[in-house]
């Protein structure tokens, strides 16, 4: 294939992938069926939108074996997203692949803006939970973090 063909063809599967991702507030979280789709539940039609994305990277990239590949380890990224259902935040196992993305995670917006939610929530008198507890040492790391980006202007 061609460079500018391969850019194309990426943008394609891009786009489906973005589409499948916007179904997020549709489906509630992908765990109903939007209206007027005709699947028995929402795992049968997440699953056939999932199936509608890799179809499309093996027919655009038959006989680009890496690309096909890097792509389709994306798609797998993504459905292990879409069944997952962890909220609220990052999926554990991006979490894991890029522990920077922790210093994503709402708890440290609660411990700023409500710290008394927080401490309620961290201490368990709460029926709500969080998937992280940021420590002082995590707390320092991701205003180092932030710090470095702003310095660099990324």
């Amino acid at each position: 294939m061609r460079r500018k063909d391969i850019r194309t063809a990426i943008k394609v599967v891009y786009g489906k992938l973005w589409n499948l991702l916007s179904l997020y507030e549709t489906t509630d979280c992908f765990n109903e069926v939007p209206n007027g789709e005709m699947a028995k539940n929402a795992w049968e039609y997440m699953g056939s939108k999932l199936l509608e994305v890799k179809k499309t990277v093996n027919t655009l990239f038959l006989g680009e074996e890496t690309l096909a590949t890097k792509l389709n380890e994306i798609v797998d990224e993504t459905e292990y997203f879409v069944r997952r259902y962890e909220v609220p935040g990052v999926v554990k196992r991006w979490k894991q692949i890029n522990p920077r993305l922790l210093y994503f995670d709402c708890a440290f917006d609660l411990m700023e803006k409500n710290p008394e939610i927080y401490r309620t929530m961290s201490r368990g008198l709460s029926d709500l939970s969080l998937s992280c507890y940021p420590d002082e040492d995590l707390i320092e790391d991701r205003k180092a973090y932030f710090n470095e980006i702003k310095v660099s202007g990324r």
